[in-house]
């Protein structure tokens, strides 16, 4: 089961926007536990790497379903840009709700990814800052990866 604050900062960063379906799980022991349907869960995985953007053309590096994997671009809305969901931001940019933003005029906006740690990642606005996506219990090929938001 996941953690309070990580569940926090999934409902704050999905509102609809970014589909945090299902994300990395923490257990008690190391077995994998079964879902409700009795069948366990696959592990997180990475097709592709958000800070690269290694995607094909018309294609943009996004979490979907838990995972990061390659998506189709359907609108390439910019940095601070009003979205509606995934696919709705060009590469390098994911939708997140407003009130995780500084300025968004819509429900949501595209916001960069950003590395965790980068002292020199640059975000929409002074009062945003690089936030990971997963928070202190990411499992460790997610720990770099972030998402310029406001500070919780």
């Amino acid at each position: 089961m996941a953690k309070p604050r990580l569940l926090a900062v999934l409902a704050l960063l999905a509102a609809g926007c970014v589909q945090f379906e299902m994300g990395p799980m923490t257990t008690t022991d190391t077995a994998d536990p079964p879902d409700s349907t009795g069948e366990k869960e696959p592990e997180p995985s990475v097709a592709c790497d958000p800070l690269a953007q290694d995607c094909p053309d018309l294609q943009a590096c996004s979490l979907v379903s838990g995972d990061f994997a390659c998506i189709e671009v359907v609108v390439p809305g910019g940095a601070g840009d009003p979205c509606q969901g995934v696919g709705e931001c060009g590469a390098g940019l994911v939708c997140v709700s407003a009130t995780a933003l500084d300025g968004c005029d819509g429900a949501s906006c595209c916001s960069s990814l950003c590395e965790v740690g980068d002292g020199s990642a640059q975000c929409g606005s002074a009062a945003e800052t690089c936030m990971p996506v997963y928070g202190a219990d990411a499992p460790p090929m997610w720990a770099d990866y972030g998402v310029c938001r406001l500070p919780d």
